[in-house]
């Protein structure tokens, strides 16, 4: 606890009664004042922990300040005792109505005055104090969500290198025999004929235009415009598998795409690539982490209820963890790899108003993205 004083607002327009509680409560730090608008402003102004409120006053009753004073988000938490010579039941009834933690009759007793102010000030004391460590975990909250983000770029840098280096491997590889080729010629014949080189630099131009428009592709995927859209689930599907194709030919995963229902949705397209994409990576690791034999994905897309539903599976031997959907938490997997790709899948989903459910099936596991 704060050794500073608490701060009291007395509101009453009598004088006489201001300077009887001045008396009473000197102990703590008293504001007077003796009409409801300065009151107001006061409580706008300062730190008030407490407010002291008479009723009957000429320019502005203690009911009309209490309810003002509770209608602003700002300070609607200062608890109010009404300090009154009214003690009808409707009033009573009114002031608790209105938001107050006290109602005390005049004439009162200034040791139980005194009890039920000691009483409300250290209640408010501890709702300060945890609004302040609520504050504080909401910062720290926010600061791990922006470090989750920054890694989940550079997840995402990681697998852009991943995915371009599988795509280069084959054009890289004719290359180098285009090369080979001509080495071995000019050692074998001194001289390669014009229309030798010309095809040589055919080929080797159409490789690095590839390679050139393959970067092109992977960077506008993995920077994708914010604007949303309608498109057909197929697309972003094939966009997803159109990355990982030349990495799964190299690790020799079979992959089967079923489309029953083709459904248009809106949203942004490459975000829902991107889940694909993420669902699809998190097989091809659990294929090389347990080294799977004949390794397949199964894609089907079908319309459920209305609603547009992918549902990916693989023979991957499932997720080896206790509950399985501690799998979309942020650093949660069951292999070596960051989990970031699941966490960033499921909070885009949501975001567009979708789901992204998960369970093992026999031999592996399925993922079901409906939206």
């Amino acid at each position: 606890m704060s050794s500073k004083k608490q701060t009291i607002l007395i509101v009453d327009d009598n004088k006489s009664n201001i300077d009887i509680l001045l008396s009473v409560l000197n102990d703590y730090d008293v504001i007077p004042t003796l009409t409801g608008k300065s009151a107001i402003n006061i409580v706008l102004e300062e730190d008030i922990d407490l407010i002291l409120l008479d009723i009957i006053m000429p320019d502005m009753d203690g009911f009309e300040v209490c309810r003002i004073l509770k209608s602003n988000q700002n300070i609607k938490k200062v608890p109010i005792l009404f300090l009154t010579a009214k003690h009808e039941m409707d009033d009573i009834t009114t002031g608790f109505d209105l938001g107050a933690v006290d109602y005390i009759t005049k004439p009162f007793n200034p040791s139980e005055l005194l009890s039920r102010i000691k009483t409300h000030l250290e209640l408010r004391s501890y709702q300060k104090d945890l609004e302040s460590k609520v504050e504080k975990e909401i910062e720290n909250n926010r600061l791990k969500e922006q470090i989750i983000f920054q890694q989940s770029k550079q997840a995402e840098v990681g697998e852009l290198l991943m995915h371009i280096a599988h795509q280069w491997k084959q054009p890289l590889s004719k290359l180098a025999s285009v090369n080979m080729y001509n080495l071995a010629s000019l050692e074998i014949n001194d001289e390669i004929s014009k229309d030798d080189l010309k095809e040589s630099f055919s080929d080797t131009s159409e490789i690095i235009e590839f390679m050139s428009k393959s970067v092109e592709t992977f960077q506008n995927f993995y920077n994708p415009k914010c604007e949303n859209e309608s498109f057909e689930v197929k697309d972003a599907i094939n966009t997803a598998v159109n990355m990982v194709s030349a990495t799964f030919r190299y690790n020799h995963i079979d992959l089967n795409i079923d489309i029953k229902v083709n459904s248009t949705i809106y949203g942004n397209k490459n975000e829902y690539s991107q889940i694909i994409l993420a669902i699809l990576n998190n097989a091809k690791d659990n294929f090389a982490q347990r080294e799977t034999k004949n390794p397949k994905v199964n894609i089907k897309v079908e319309d459920i209820n209305g609603k547009s539903s992918v549902n990916i599976t693989d023979n991957g031997g499932g997720i080896k963890i206790d509950n399985i959907y501690d799998i979309f938490l942020p650093f949660i997997s069951d292999k070596k790899s960051t989990g970031m790709g699941l966490y960033m899948s499921k909070s885009i989903i949501e975001k567009n108003g979708g789901r992204l459910n998960v369970e093992n099936i026999p031999n592996g596991v399925s993922f079901t993205i409906i939206i």
